[in-house]
């Protein structure tokens, strides 16, 4: 056999175990929250107000009053191959707040890229609404394909009383293709999530998710502890693979620091770390 074959069918077998091992994939079903802040909370997101709202409930990034830039890197498993980074920019106006977000994940072989464009706005003192516009491209080696298509994700939050904020997020309703040649398409998620500030130390969430790829709902609680408001100490559990988190951030002038990891129930820890910088 010549090296040529050999390569191909070790391309296609590293492939398919990336697929089964991670699944983070567009159309394999499990769309994780962005952020190390969020990872460290259990993955809980959609009732927590912060930068990356701006991709897990564009409804949080309302009142965000400065220019900022954030970047987010997670090592799925301790594996480059299938890491996980994020980029996104927030913009503050008179008219609401704008974002642009970007996504990458996998490596030469197999990639997929995720691009949002959002916008939020309050509506008085205790409604906030965002929506985003998303780009979403697979590609699979140099020569073998590239599958995209466009859709779109959309938030609420409410502080109906105070301390408690109630978050819902909607992501691809209308369930998009990436194919037609098999039918494949994008998984549509729902959240659901509650974040009660106990008091200036102290934040409890938790959050359900039903996802139209995956039959058992997924239920999540997190925890995040502020020593000064500017040390953070996090906790927190899943229903399901994920089953516990752990994570630590620091807040200074301009910068935040934030890191986690998730334990898989089977696959082992997945760090992550992000920065946040506001101008």
């Amino acid at each position: 056999m010549k090296p040529g074959f050999y390569n191909l069918v070790n391309k296609i077998i590293l492939i398919s175990l990336l697929f089964l091992l991670t699944n983070k994939s567009f159309a394999s079903g499990d769309i994780f929250p962005i952020g190390s802040r969020s990872a460290g909370m259990g993955r809980c997101s959609a009732a927590l107000k912060g930068f990356w709202g701006i991709q897990n409930n564009q409804a949080a990034i309302s009142s965000i009053d400065k220019y900022s830039f954030g970047i987010n890197y997670e090592n799925r498993f301790t594996l480059k191959e299938t890491s996980y980074k994020s980029a996104a920019f927030i913009a503050p106006f008179k008219i609401g707040v704008l974002g642009f977000s970007y996504n990458h994940y996998g490596y030469k072989a197999y990639r997929e890229q995720k691009i949002g464009l959002a916008y939020a706005r309050k509506f008085g003192k205790i409604i906030s609404i965002g929506i985003q516009l998303d780009y979403f491209s697979v590609k699979l080696g140099e020569d073998y394909g590239k599958k995209n298509n466009v859709s779109f994700e959309i938030g609420l939050q409410s502080d109906i009383v105070d301390n408690l904020c109630i978050g819902i997020y909607v992501f691809n309703p209308i369930r998009v293709k990436l194919t037609d040649t098999y039918n494949e398409k994008l998984p549509a998620i729902l959240r659901f999530g509650l974040a009660y500030s106990m008091n200036d130390n102290l934040i409890i969430t938790t959050e359900v998710e039903k996802n139209s790829y995956l039959n058992p709902i997924l239920f999540r609680c997190g925890l995040e502890y502020a020593i000064k408001s500017k040390f953070f100490i996090r906790g927190g559990i899943a229903s399901r693979y994920e089953i516990f988190s752990f994570g630590f951030g620091i807040n200074l002038k301009h910068l935040k620091v934030d890191m986690a990891a998730c334990m898989h129930e089977s696959l082992g820890f997945s760090p992550q770390m992000g920065l946040i910088f506001n101008f």
